[in-house]
């Protein structure tokens, strides 16, 4: 799921029960199953452009109001695969695998590690 999608969705579902709405209220109104309501409140399908129109005119409230708040920074790290810390599996798994390697070995994959790692800039070997 993507935090952006997550965000609006949540922003959806405020808006729809502070106008005292059900999920099949809203999904009548623009032509949906309650239960993909419920899947673009939860973030788990996006939105599309048209639909959010759509949403916006039903809740009567502009389509920006759907993205306020939201920070962008978080939703960029998150999407970023380089920030994802290692799970506890491939963190043993990777000292096991890196522990049977040679001293020179491991200087070989340390010198690879940072040049993917920095863009072949500040590579020590």
């Amino acid at each position: 799921m993507n935090l952006v999608d997550k965000h609006i969705g949540a922003r959806v579902r405020a808006q729809r029960q502070a106008r005292g709405l059900t999920q099949r209220d809203l999904g009548e109104r623009l032509g949906v199953r309650f239960q993909q309501i419920q899947k673009y409140e939860s973030g788990q399908n996006r939105i599309s452009a048209a639909q959010m129109w759509r949403i916006s005119s039903v809740l009567e409230m502009p389509i920006s109001h759907f993205f306020e708040a939201l920070d962008l920074s978080e939703a960029q790290e998150a999407s970023n695969p380089a920030q994802t810390p290692l799970s506890p599996a491939q963190t043993r798994e990777l000292a096991h695998i890196f522990t049977a390697l040679e001293t020179s070995q491991r200087d070989a994959v340390m010198a690879f590690l940072r040049s993917l790692a920095h863009g072949n800039e500040n590579v020590r070997t």
